[in-house]
């Protein structure tokens, strides 16, 4: 049986995720810190998915495999791999100093809100539709 609330609830992180993000960008913050936000909205986005199917919620921040789950019930086909595996990274590489650190370009993390805005759109109206 679908589990609309806390799917909703999941959903509610994801765009506070998003709209810090948004707020972040429009400021010129910091492209790193924007980063992470787009990351961890995208992730809590799938992740409602999970929660509306009742399904366990994977603990990995892997926007690849989450990906593969939700794409059984909601059509992301024009989402890309390299995208996916952009956002995914920024998660790995941008929260800790290290080798794998770097500064996104602003134009990526445009277009990387843009991509999680879809994802994000597309889910809601899944979970609001089913």
């Amino acid at each position: 049986m679908p589990n609309r609330k806390l799917a909703l609830e999941w959903l509610s992180f994801a765009e506070k995720s998003l709209e810090t993000a948004l707020l972040l960008n429009r400021e010129n913050h910091y492209t790193d810190v924007i980063a992470i936000d787009v990351q961890q909205a995208v992730e809590k986005a799938l992740k409602a998915v999970y929660a509306y199917k009742g399904d366990k919620i994977p603990r990995t921040h892997s926007l690849e495999i989450l990906h593969m789950y939700v794409e059984n019930w909601v059509k992301l086909e024009d989402i890309s791999k390299k995208d996916l595996l952009m956002i995914s990274d920024y998660y790995q590489s941008e929260r800790y100093p290290g080798p794998k650190y770097f500064m996104p370009e602003r134009n990526e993390i445009e277009h990387t809100i843009a991509v999680a805005k879809n994802i994000m759109g597309r889910i809601k109206q899944f979970i609001n539709q089913a």
